[in-house]
């Protein structure tokens, strides 16, 4: 395990709040009883990252039942298995992630999402892509490669979105530098460019989308008009940014980048100044205080070893008209919202 994640392997704290989808449209109403539980893995792993180019027939798949047991499958089953209106959650992981802890997370990553709203059929959709195969010579520079090939592949989930039909909402879940992936995505699908390459469109581009950051180690500034991922606002509904003011891993974030001081949007959330460049569609971005629950943590394990969180993001993940109310077991103090919609600090 790289220190830079290792210093993140910190115990958790015992509370979170529910969340408020803010004003998010209502979910799409669905009543398909076909959902079984199951979830897909596809696979990038053994891809070259390349821009411009169609990879969506290379992606190796697999199908999980709801317990795990998986086999071999293609795109075109994945395709033909979507129930019609019914959303698709994509996870995407961050770095230093081998393919047996995608394994691994993913069945505990699936029962942990469903949680969230247990009546809320979803396809569940884990992408892996090439995480751990750098030279490992020194930390930062490896983060700052890594962060790159996120990015790049962002261009590869929105290619895989445009094969889905446009009845599906469709959200996006990112973990550290999946959270980079994630709003590349959304750049690339809002019309804009990743290393100066645009994404040219598949069949189906005009889903609901929504989106989830989680430890996001991303520049909290980055989708500011100007910026790298300033396209990434223009197409979802709603984008919720679990905040962790003391993850320690993203405490060292500015050393991928030596001479700048620019915090990670997952410990500094989206600052005021932030907002007022982005205009009014700040309002779309959410910024959640889940820091007295995850505390120094950094790792997906303390995330998806939390019940709460499930229920935080629901509203987003799955689409859910609502969070599902916390345990009557939980002290009454825990019931108040934890929004952070603004933050002063730059």
């Amino acid at each position: 395990m790289c220190l830079y994640l290792a210093l993140a392997s910190l115990p958790l704290c015992a509370q979170v709040q529910p969340a408020n989808p803010y004003s998010l449209p209502p979910a799409p109403a669905t009543t398909c009883p076909c959902d079984d539980g199951g979830y897909w893995i596809i696979s990038a792993r053994h891809l070259d990252g390349e821009l411009g180019c169609s990879r969506c027939q290379h992606f190796a798949v697999w199908r999980y039942s709801c317990d795990g047991q998986g086999r071999v499958a293609t795109i075109s089953e994945f395709l033909a298995s979507l129930s019609p209106q019914l959303p698709v959650c994509f996870m995407m992981h961050g770095s230093f992630v081998d393919w047996e802890t995608v394994r691994q997370d993913s069945w505990q990553t699936n029962r942990w999402l469903r949680s969230g709203a247990p009546h809320m059929p979803v396809h569940v959709v884990f992408f892996t892509w090439p995480s751990d195969d750098t030279p490992r010579i020194w930390l930062p520079i490896d983060v700052h490669i890594l962060g790159r090939r996120a990015a790049r592949h962002g261009f590869y989930v929105a290619e895989l979105i445009s094969m889905i039909p446009n009845d599906h909402p469709i959200s996006l879940v990112g973990h550290s530098h999946g959270a980079r992936m994630v709003a590349s995505t959304l750049h690339v699908l809002g019309g804009g460019q990743v290393e100066n390459v645009a994404f040219q469109g598949g069949p189906y581009q005009q889903h609901r989308l929504r989106a989830v950051f989680a430890a996001a180690a991303f520049d909290h500034n980055w989708l500011n008009p100007g910026q790298i991922y300033d396209h990434a606002i223009h197409r979802p509904e709603g984008i919720l940014n679990l905040m962790n003011r003391r993850d320690l891993a993203l405490g060292f974030y500015p050393l991928h980048r030596p001479l700048t001081t620019t915090a990670a949007a997952a410990r500094s959330g989206f600052t005021d100044r932030d907002r007022a460049r982005i205009g009014g569609l700040h309002e779309k971005i959410v910024d959640y205080d889940i820091t007295p629950r995850v505390r120094r943590g950094h790792i997906w394990p303390h995330y998806y070893s939390d019940s709460g969180i499930a229920q935080v993001i629901a509203p987003y993940a799955l689409f859910a008209d609502r969070p599902a109310m916390i345990s009557a077991t939980e002290p009454a103090e825990t019931h108040v919202a934890s929004q952070v919609s603004h933050n002063t600090r730059d």
